[in-house]
């Protein structure tokens, strides 16, 4: 179990890494945009045609590539919208404190006992159960994740505890395409 949590803490930061060394890393020109709105917390703000939307299927959801060659989404987190970076390398889907407390998570400090190692150097996160994570009209339930505070956590991460659940996820032409 702990060397379970030890790989998905490593997975996490590698992510939050390669987010921070690509932002750190890309020139002015290539940036991505920032807003003052949910975005404004470290994700980048997707291009106009990279908000989720869905396809002519009822079970399926087409995510547009960023400019940034990244997937963005928003997801309702027990009922709430968080925009969320979708990343096939975190073993568990990562929030943000602030985002967890929209949905209604609310960790005493003392759960904050899993180490985890981000850019930012060692820090402790909390494990949880989320109740659901939606991407319209895909939802799965029972949901495990981490919350991490927000200076440690630049955006938040669909990872594999929620992609696994789902019947498919596959990369083609310029998009995401995820099947619930």
């Amino acid at each position: 179990m702990r060397s379970a949590i030890f790989a998905a803490a490593i997975i996490i930061a590698a992510s939050v890494f390669g987010v921070r060394h690509w932002e750190a890393n890309t020139p002015p020109t290539a940036a991505p945009e920032r807003a003052s709105n949910a975005y404004a917390a470290g994700a980048a703000k997707p291009n106009r045609s990279s908000s989720n939307y869905r396809s002519g299927r009822r079970d399926e959801v087409r995510i547009p590539a960023a400019r940034d060659h990244q997937y963005y989404v928003t997801a309702a987190v027990n009922k709430a919208p968080a925009p969320f970076l979708v990343d096939t390398g975190a073993s568990f889907v990562a929030l943000r404190e602030s985002d967890a407390r929209r949905a209604g998570l609310r960790p005493y400090r003392a759960d904050f006992d899993q180490p985890v190692r981000t850019a930012n150097g060692v820090t402790n996160a909390a494990r949880v159960t989320l109740r659901a994570i939606e991407i319209n009209g895909i939802k799965v339930e029972n949901v495990e994740a981490f919350i991490l505070a927000d200076d440690q956590l630049g955006v938040n991460l669909l990872g594999m505890s929620f992609l696994s659940r789902l019947e498919s996820v596959e990369s083609r032409a310029g998009e995401l395409v995820l099947r619930g």
